[in-house]
Parts: structure tokens; sequence; C-alpha cells
């Protein structure tokens, strides 16, 4: 694509779920999934600005993005670091010393949800920051009623896959319970099952019901969440459970169990494996329902992990919530998707020590992690790379997209992130190391997708939805200078933290002359008037910028 804004463009049970700037001399490379991609219709050429020109600007985002991802990523993307902006302290110069309240409650909104508008981030501010914390946390005292009813509305066929990730990309966007959405986005890559592998089309909503579960016990006992995961629909199918018979029991679902879902390598042998495999026997599949069988349960007395007796279902779970190798793993995995990598042990005593004083409640150690000093300082601020479905959403709210979600699933997909279809068992790598979200293709379907919201709303196909409506943007919010316009979008796009230069370059490239436009020029409250594809382009190029992709 030729990115030119110049132009216009107890137990619990399983239940069914009844719910239904300015091109160069030399173009921009395409990405190698362009021409697979219907969403990238190209733009006419325009003419260059005077001052600063797209390529310049996107050259040194490009770059030191690549940097901060590291040298893989660099590579990759075949960019030069952006020297300037990692030598002069990159992610560190965004702010010195304490988060200030409005950034530390834009950074809690893009980490415990997908990012914020304008009027969210006053709404939250006002609460303070503890506040903002028990709103969150406390989601159903938040109505969530005019999403659920936007989504009925659109009569989404919940038995297809690519509708599947439409509905909850669009939850995403629309909840008022952000990180409830947060919360089954994580499990979803902890507890993971496929649709490629759930018993075919007419198996597919044990996706939807698996889903339902995940948001329904986000923050419940760990112990609660085992026992529901080990009986969903979905899980027993995916991981071979429901094959698993008394006297020839399957031991895959035993052996992820343990490795990946709750102790890590290192804390069993291959005899747990067998014998929790055998103790976890009686699971079956029935239609989109599960169904315990006593008859095929295995019954001999088996040793698991040092226990020994007639072990069940129940008991594989109880010891495992109340393994001490338990608090440390899920702890690790909560701290690394919500805080930063490779967190030391110093950094996940506290959460350890709250899973077990609160008897294991995923709650408790959610309010310890978002309270926590390391959750608010220097090293977690933008120091991860936004994932697919962090970026696709967060733009959809942020630029106010009223759409029908129609393209999101493909946007996503192209990104490296397909909701329902995690690579394998041990869910997206990108979720452990966040540089390997990015590549060359991944990075150009990032530019393009903003491209599209700006230029075309979301340019589905079967529908069309309107671009983003940047003159009511300039009326609502009193706009009367570039310096505002600028100012007003940094402050919730990158919590206000542009360097001098780069703001600069944002207003050079929105006030430089010879521009044209298609549309309507965008006429600030001052009276002046500046080309449409002009606006539009420096919107792009500030979500284009390594701050912005950064969570």
């Amino acid at each position: 694509m030729n990115m030119n804004m110049d132009d216009e463009p107890t137990e619990p049970r399983m239940k069914v779920v009844q719910t239904q700037v300015n091109p160069p001399a030399q173009p921009v490379p395409p990405s190698p999934l362009q021409a697979t991609n219907p969403l990238q219709p190209p733009l006419a050429a325009a003419q260059p600005p005077v001052a600063v020109s797209r390529r310049r600007f996107m050259g040194k985002s490009l770059a030191g993005l690549a940097a901060i991802g590291g040298a893989g990523v660099a590579a990759a993307i075949g960019g030069v670091a952006l020297e300037q902006w990692i030598q002069h302290g990159g992610v560190a110069n965004l702010f010195k010393g304490p988060m200030s309240s409005s950034t530390q409650i834009g950074h809690l909104l893009r980490r415990a949800g997908f990012g914020a508008t304008p009027d969210e981030l006053a709404m939250y501010g006002k609460l303070g920051f503890n506040g903002a914390v028990d709103r969150l946390l406390n989601y159903q005292q938040v109505s969530d009623d005019n999403m659920e009813n936007r989504l009925k509305a659109l009569n989404i066929n919940l038995n297809s896959p690519i509708d599947q990730q439409r509905w909850w990309l669009l939850r995403m966007a629309w909840t008022q319970r952000p990180l409830l959405e947060r919360m089954t986005l994580f499990w979803h890559g902890v507890l993971t099952s496929s649709f490629h592998k759930i018993g075919g089309p007419r198996a597919y909503m044990r996706m939807i019901i698996q889903n339902q579960f995940l948001r329904s016990h986000a923050f419940d006992t760990f112990d609660n969440i085992l026992l529901g995961i080990t009986s969903d629909p979905a899980m027993l199918f995916y991981l071979d459970l429901t094959k698993s018979r008394k006297n020839a029991p399957n031991e895959n679902y035993a052996r992820e169990l343990m490795e990946l879902f709750t102790l890590g390598l290192g804390h069993y042998t291959q005899r747990d494996v067998s014998e929790s495999a055998a103790a976890l026997t009686g699971w079956h599949v029935r239609g989109l329902t599960s169904q315990y069988y006593p008859q095929d349960h295995n019954d001999l007395v088996k040793t698991y992990l040092g226990h020994t007796g007639n072990i069940g279902y129940k008991d594989v779970i109880n010891i495992l919530a109340n393994h001490p190798a338990t608090p440390w793993f899920i702890s690790r995995k909560l701290f690394t998707f919500f805080v930063y990598e490779n967190p030391s042990t110093d950094d996940l005593k506290p959460l350890v020590d709250t899973y077990v004083q609160s008897g294991h409640n995923i709650g408790a150690v959610m309010r310890t992690l978002l309270l926590s000093p390391h959750f608010s300082s220097a090293k977690a601020y933008r120091s991860r790379i936004k994932s697919p479905v962090e970026f696709t959403v967060g733009a959809y709210c942020a630029l106010g997209v009223n759409g029908n979600g129609t393209s999101l699933p493909a946007i996503t997909t192209l990104m490296g992130q397909t909701l329902f279809d995690p690579p394998n068992v041990a869910g997206w790598p990108g979720d452990k190391v966040s540089a390997l979200w990015l590549n060359s293709g991944t990075w150009m379907t990032r530019l393009n997708y903003i491209d599209l919201l700006l230029a075309r709303g979301t340019a589905a196909r079967g529908g069309s939805t309107a671009p983003v409506d940047l003159q009511n943007v300039v009326n609502t919010h009193q706009l009367n200078s570039p310096e505002q316009f600028v100012d007003h979008f940094s402050a919730f796009l990158v919590d206000g933290h542009l360097d001098g230069d780069r703001r600069a370059q944002l207003l050079d490239y929105f006030t430089a002359p010879g521009g044209r436009s298609r549309g309507t020029p965008i006429t600030l409250t001052g009276g002046k008037r500046y080309p449409r594809g002009r606006v539009r382009g420096t919107m792009y190029l500030m979500m284009a910028s390594p701050e912005y992709q950064l969570n």
C-alpha cells in the first residue's frame, strides 16, 4: 500500500451459552502479507510537503521501534536503528521520577484494558489511581448492557470462527469492563484451546462456551478455574481427555496441566504424569456439554506428587493448586503479561504471598499486582510492544470508530494473532516476549491498519464504515491551533510524552504548505483551514511512532 494521507480515501459447571507522509520519491516497500490482504486498497499519490516527509519521520519511528524490540526485530524489519532516540534515553526519557497521576492512569488503562478515550481518562482520573483500580476489579458494579445490546443487534453467527473473533474483538472495544476482557484474554493465552481441534464445524460453539467460562471465572480462585477448565468441552477435546479411559489413560492433558498450566518443568516426573492421567479419567464430551462418568474413572491406588490414595480429578486440582511451585508459576505469568518481562523473585514475592493468604484468589493477586510499585514503575512503563489485539482494539477505541468490526479478525490475523487459535498449547510466544510480535510484515500491517482507520474507517467488505470524524473532534474539544491539535491527541495516545523533536516534526507536517486533499479541509476553531489529508497524516505519524507501538 502507498501510505499517503493527502487523499480522502463449588465446582463450576459447564453451561451451553445461548448468545448469539506523504510518499518519498521511492515508494515504501509493500508488506510480504499485503498481496493477500483484501483490506489494503491503494491510495493515490499526492504532492510532497516542503518541511518534512512521512518517510523521514517513519524511518526514524520504524528504526526506533526496532531498536527497542532488540537486534532480532531490527534485523527482521531491516531498519537502521534510531540511535538518537535510544542513545538519548528512549523510553527512559518519557518521564523521570514518579509517574504523574495522568500518566499513571493512562498506563493503567492500557495495561488493565486496551487504552482509553479522553472522556474515559477523565472519568478514571477523577477516581484517583486506587479508585480506578477498584472500579476495574469490581466490574460487577459497572453495567455492560449497552455493549451486550450492540452485539445482539449485529446478529453475529457464533458458530463461525471468524464471527467469534469479531464478537470478542468488539466486546473488547465496546466494554465498560476492560480488565475483565483483558483477564479473559490472559487466560485464553494460558489455558489454551483452538477451534481447529474441538470437533469440527458442528462443535465451534465449544470455543464460545470456554470463553464465557474464562470470563465468568476470571478472578475466581485458581482451584475453581482449574476445575472448570478440566471439565471444559473444548479443553476435553483439544487435549484428548475425552479419549482417556480408565484402562487406557491419555497423558496429554495431565502433562500440560502441570507443565504449562500450574507447575512448570522440573517439578514433576513421568510417573506423576502417568498417575495423574489415571486420576483424571472419567470426563467426556457430549455434544456441547461435558459429563463425568464415575464408572470410567480409574479407581486404583495412585501416588501423585507425594500423595497416595484413590486420587480423582478434584484431588489432582487440589494438590496442584496447593503445590509450592504453583503460586510462583501463575504469578510469573500474570506479572509478565501485565507488568514487564523477566521478573525477579523479589518482584513476584508479594503476589505469591497474596495467593497463599487469600486462598488462591486471583482477584486478590491482581489487586496486589496493580497496586504494586512495580506496576507503576519506570521499568514497566511502555516496556512491552503491543500485541496485535491490543494494537487493533486500542486504536479502534481511541479513534472512536463506529463500525461493525467485520474486518477486525483479518487485521489481527495479519498482525500475527488469531483469537481462538493460538499457535499451540503453549499459547502465543509474544505474550512471553513481546518483541516477537513484530516483524517486517506485521509492522507494515500495523501501519496499513492505521491508514485504513483514518482514511476509510475499517473498509470492511460487505459494508462501509465512515473514517474518523476529525472535524467533530476539533469542534467538540475546541482545538484552535495545530499545537492544540497535536497536544490533544498525544495526551491520550502517548500520555503527552512526545519529545521536542518529534512534536516539532508533527507540527511541521501539519502546517507544511503545498498539500492537497479531496475532502473538505479541516477548520480549526480559530478559523484557519488545513488540508484534510495533512491533518490525517499527522495522526498517522503519531500512531506510527515508537511511543504508540509500546504498551
